[in-house]
């Protein structure tokens, strides 16, 4: 086996050509029995713990960064790696870090630097004289009270400061970048300095920075053609996609590829409000598990309710198309002719109200297979439970027309 050395990799999968006879041969529990995966010893070096840095995301969790002795891989330095939790943190450092501690590292996916392993705290006589690390009880942002949150035996840490400016310009870069409104020229840096002059404290306020525009352009490092162009951006935003300005305000889970699927569930911002305060069950999505719709029900909207008074929404209204699935569980299998792909049949399914699963049960309300004749695990398995088996045309022509 060759490969391009450049190309960053982290493990082979084989599996057979043959997609019909890769599907004869089942799959257990965890995983399926035409293919198999091999992954390359990852290479390990050894540095020491400097100190753990806390950096805050837009709900105002503070994630801990371990600061290391740099180590050259021969691709590039590295100096910093991310714990993720507290939780975490903890388990890799059996409880407390310390300064000048050993700890070993790695690339993840031979990209993403982490912490493989650390010293284990034994010869306390040593390590009495090393300074712990403690957990921060001050916000390292604006100076506020941080607590302990405990979330499905998950810790973090967290500003307990609504008005943190960490958690602010976190939340408006989010607003106004690419998995949000995408608004040219409202950098990080630019927020921080409408942050700074009192301009702005949440999203809303972006929509009435003209108000600004004179004294904005006497600023240093500003000037008229640069106010102007981020100006008319914040303008044109105003006119964006539903699923583009749902992905925008922030819903912890729910970003750009779930808000786009969540439009075929439902019309309008307002209908998107509704379905959240009466608890929908948005786990009747496929692919929509409970964690992703408990932060709808759970998200305060205060916030976005007062930007999408500022809104036009472009797809306003979603085609809804006829139920003629409701309730029904649907297993695809083979070569599509029709469709592009499973992904794009499955979307169908799902917009009139069917849910597309991996496996046939006596659950399985219809099986699709353009090759009825297959001895694949899915027809055999539809037949001896009598689930009728569709072809493509045949499935289109009773419920897609």
């Amino acid at each position: 086996m060759t490969y391009d050395s450049r190309i960053p990799w982290d493990g082979v999968v084989w599996k057979f050509n043959d997609l019909t006879y890769g599907e004869s041969l089942g799959r257990t529990a965890h995983h399926f029995n035409w293919a198999i995966a091999w992954k390359p010893e990852i290479e390990i070096f050894e540095t020491k713990l400097l100190d753990i840095d806390w950096t805050m995301g837009r709900t105002g969790v503070l994630t801990p960064v371990a600061v290391f002795e740099p180590v050259d891989d021969g691709e590039s330095v590295i100096t910093r790696a991310s714990l993720h939790n507290l939780s975490i943190m903890e388990e890799l450092f059996h409880g407390t870090p310390f300064k000048n501690q050993e700890i070993k590292i790695y690339k993840a996916n031979m990209i993403i630097p982490q912490i493989y392993s650390t010293d284990d705290v034994k010869d306390m006589m040593f390590y009495c004289e090393l300074p712990f690390i403690d957990i921060p009880k001050i916000c390292p942002i604006c100076g506020g009270a941080t607590k302990i949150s405990c979330d499905n035996d998950s810790k973090t840490l967290i500003c307990d400061n609504d008005m943190c400016a960490g958690r602010l310009i976190n939340r408006l870069d989010h607003f106004a970048g690419k998995k949000g409104l995408d608004i040219k020229g409202l950098s990080k840096a630019t927020l921080g300095k409408l942050i700074e002059w009192g301009w702005v404290s949440a999203p809303a306020d972006l929509y009435n920075l003209t108000q600004y525009r004179d004294e904005w352009i006497a600023k240093p490092g500003f000037g008229q053609k640069s106010v102007d162009r981020v100006l008319q951006s914040i303008e044109e935003s105003r006119q964006p996609t539903l699923d583009s300005f749902i992905s925008s305000i922030g819903i912890p889970l729910i970003g750009k590829t779930i808000s786009k699927d969540l439009l075929s569930y439902i019309s309008s911002y307002e209908d998107f409000r509704e379905k959240a305060e009466t608890k929908w069950d948005f786990t009747s999505i496929n692919g929509f598990a409970y964690n992703k719709a408990n932060a709808i029900w759970s998200f305060d909207f205060s916030e976005a309710d007062k930007v999408r008074e500022y809104m036009n929404f472009t797809v306003e209204e979603q085609p809804q198309s006829e139920k003629t699935l409701d309730g029904m569980s649907i297993v695809i299998t083979g070569r599509l002719t029709t469709y592009k792909n499973r992904a794009e049949l499955q979307q169908v399914i799902e917009a009139r109200g069917g849910k597309v699963i991996g496996s046939v049960s006596k659950n399985t309300t219809y099986l699709i297979n353009n090759d009825n004749m297959s001895n694949s695990a899915k027809n055999v398995a539809a037949k001896k439970l009598g689930i009728p088996v569709l072809t493509e045309e045949e499935f289109s022509q009773k419920f897609l027309t």
